[in-house]
């Protein structure tokens, strides 16, 4: 624990993490977390969310399920030691930190100590598992208002009068923390004048893979739960509203909702083609992690970048050749060409617009420019380990082309064993053979595969890859549209 006198004004963020999907954090919270000296999170929050703070920063856990155990504070202590040691924390809570998550006690605190603090709100577990599980809170023909209760104290503190104004009308009601004491919770509706034919639905793990909804009646509820996980959080939306699920259910519609995907890398940066996935309902593990360093001064693109006005135009086949190059040379005084969306985007964040952008480096885009590449010679900028596929595909287009490296490429594969993985998507030939050499490949070898071309079916099958599809062209959407079709037969 710090101990040291602080030089600089500690500073706490109070951040909603939001109901577990990442994607459902707010803009704020994903920067903070990016910048936070610590982050002191509930046991709530996903590994997915918490993937998400750089490496530099202290991950330290402070929450509690279920109120178990005494506790003597509100704000746990080794987030006071942080913070008056001068350190900029985000103390991260599930859903909303001010709905049922203790996050008021926790800034009265704060607020008594005279500890600055900036209170982020995130999205409630309650808004995120009625909208995952397609139940509208609200609705013009059914109800016109939303009750928020705690079914912590079914057997305590709050009394039957209370639960009878709650009850009252037909409005919709919440239940956080009610899978415990289920049975209790709904009697107590029922008690308070709830007829036991109101519909309600049970969601465990909302907004993430793993979501789980049960549809029953508050008098039949506890009996279709009775065997469910009580470890797993789960809240309870009681009315009327929960019967236009059956209409309105979306989340596990889409067509790869359940499946757990593996995407091969190769190289840094964002996956557009595993956002996409995860947009389709896969669950997607991107391994490895990639890094991209740029080469130390000296090296062999600093004497490229010197010679820049002897090419005809340089060719940027990834986001991180387009840093490495601007770090050397912040303006380009010659035709830019981007191949993928990601090296335009690259360039855009540089200001720098693309004299010419390929849809990617497959044998058809390329042809595409074949009269531009014959006006060589180009620069090409590549990993140290370069892009052999692309450049032998301009070569058969007959460009002149001169390969520098100004990057290198730090792979990090996680420790096995991996969970059980659906099927391997493989998006290029290097990230096929960085994935499925070594032991990390022989574990895979079974799973079924998808392979954006021939070459990267090749390099999976030499690596001992028994059973292999090629998409039927060399593009994303192709190879997307093979994944869903294989994970219907699987």
């Amino acid at each position: 624990m710090p101990t040291e006198p602080a030089t600089r004004p500690g500073m706490v963020y109070l951040v909603g993490a939001g109901p577990g999907d990442p994607g459902l954090l707010t803009v704020r919270a994903l920067e903070l977390l990016r910048a936070a000296d610590v982050v002191a999170y509930d046991e709530l929050v996903s590994q997915a969310i918490l993937s998400l703070v750089r490496p530099e920063a202290e991950l330290l856990p402070v929450g509690r399920r279920h109120g178990e155990g005494a506790i003597g504070y509100r704000l746990h202590p080794e987030v006071l030691a942080r913070v008056k040691a001068g350190r900029t924390v985000v103390r991260l809570k599930a859903g909303d930190p001010l709905i049922f998550g203790r996050g008021g006690e926790e800034a009265e605190e704060l607020a008594e100590a005279n500890i600055p603090c900036t209170i982020v709100p995130g999205i409630s577990a309650a808004l995120g598992a009625a909208a995952y599980a397609g139940i509208p809170l609200t609705h013009r023909l059914h109800s016109s208002d939303v009750t928020f209760l705690s079914g912590h104290d079914a057997d305590g503190s709050r009394s039957l009068t209370d639960w009878s104004t709650a009850a009252g009308g037909k409005g919709t009601l919440v239940l956080f923390m009610a899978a415990r004491k289920l049975s209790a919770n709904l009697q107590r509706l029922i008690q308070a004048g709830r007829s036991p034919e109101t519909p309600a639905a049970y969601i465990a793990s909302a907004t993430t893979p793993d979501q789980h909804v049960i549809v029953g009646t508050l008098a039949t509820l506890p009996d279709k739960t009775c065997e469910v996980d009580l470890t797993i959080p789960a809240l309870v939306i009681v009315g009327d509203v929960v019967g236009l699920r059956k209409r309105i259910a979306w989340f596990e519609r889409r067509p790869l909702a359940g499946r757990r995907l593996l995407v091969a890398r190769a190289r840094s940066g964002r996956s557009a083609m595993a956002d996409d996935l995860r947009a389709l309902g896969a669950e997607v593990l991107e391994i490895p992690e990639v890094e991209a360093v740029s080469l130390n001064g000296g090296s062999s693109i600093d004497a490229a970048v010197a010679r820049l006005h002897e090419f005809r135009g340089i060719v940027f086949g990834c986001a991180a050749g387009v840093d490495a190059v601007l770090s050397h040379a912040p303006t380009l005084d010659l035709p830019v060409i981007a191949v993928g969306a990601a090296a335009t985007q690259a360039l855009t964040r540089h200001g720098i617009a693309s004299t010419v952008s390929l849809r990617g480096a497959c044998r058809e885009a390329l042809h595409e420019q074949s009269g531009l590449f014959q006006k060589g010679p180009f620069l090409l900028v590549t990993a140290e380990d370069g892009r052999s596929n692309l450049r032998n595909e301009l070569a058969r287009i007959g460009a002149e082309v001169e390969a520098v490296a100004a990057y290198r490429s730090i792979h990090r594969m996680p420790i096995l064993p991996l969970p059980p993985i659906d099927l391997v998507v493989l998006p290029s030939s290097s990230a096929a053979r960085i994935v499925l050499s070594g032991d990390f490949g022989k574990a895979l070898s079974g799973v079924p595969m998808a392979a954006i071309g021939p070459q990267t079916e090749e390099a999976a099958r030499r690596c001992g890859a028994q059973s292999v599809a090629v998409a039927e062209d060399d593009s994303v959407a192709s190879l997307i549209s093979l994944v869903v079709s294989m994970a219907g037969k699987l």
